[in-house]
């Protein structure tokens, strides 16, 4: 009978691999480090800064009407979009502050920009040259009546 030759697992049991292949692992091991490419896209707190956010919409339809509530903290009426086509609805918010501190020994000038948007689907066609919207404590509420050939009809059955 042959006997069976044992082969050595890389990184396990006792035996010692070859000088080369530990060179070539650690090499792999440095290179691997996400510490050595602190601005690659991967990194945990980058993405949320650059990326545009949505804000939480709500949509109910009611009987002759939809009413779509959006939450948009820290934007003034100045700042906000609505744009109502066919059966949906855009909700968009652009705001850029600038602000300036100066002493004697310091000078800070900071810039801060932030972008909101959302597209949401509306259950019917509306009426949206008769929309009505607005804004409090970041709360945007926003009425708009179904179009006419939209507005749902109980139908009576007979026997």
């Amino acid at each position: 009978m042959a006997k069976e030759k044992e082969v050595p697992v890389k990184g396990q049991g006792s035996t010692p691999a070859r000088f080369d292949e530990q060179i070539e692992h650690l090499f792999e091991d440095f290179l691997n480090r996400r510490w050595l490419r602190p601005f690659s896209t991967d990194w945990p707190a980058w993405p949320s800064k650059l990326e545009a956010k949505a804000p939480k919409v709500n949509v109910v339809d009611r009987e002759s009407e939809v009413f779509v509530k959006a939450e948009l903290p820290g934007f003034g009426k100045d700042e906000i979009e609505v744009n109502v086509s066919g059966n949906s609805i855009t909700v968009k918010g652009s705001a850029r502050k600038e602000e300036e501190k100066e002493q004697e020994n310091y000078h800070q000038r900071e810039i801060v920009s932030s972008y909101v948007s959302r597209t949401v689907p509306l259950p019917c066609e509306v009426d949206g040259d008769n929309a009505k919207a607005s804004l409090k404590d970041g709360m945007l509420e926003v009425t708009i009546p179904k179009a006419k050939s939209a507005a749902s009809k109980r139908i009576k059955i007979e026997s």
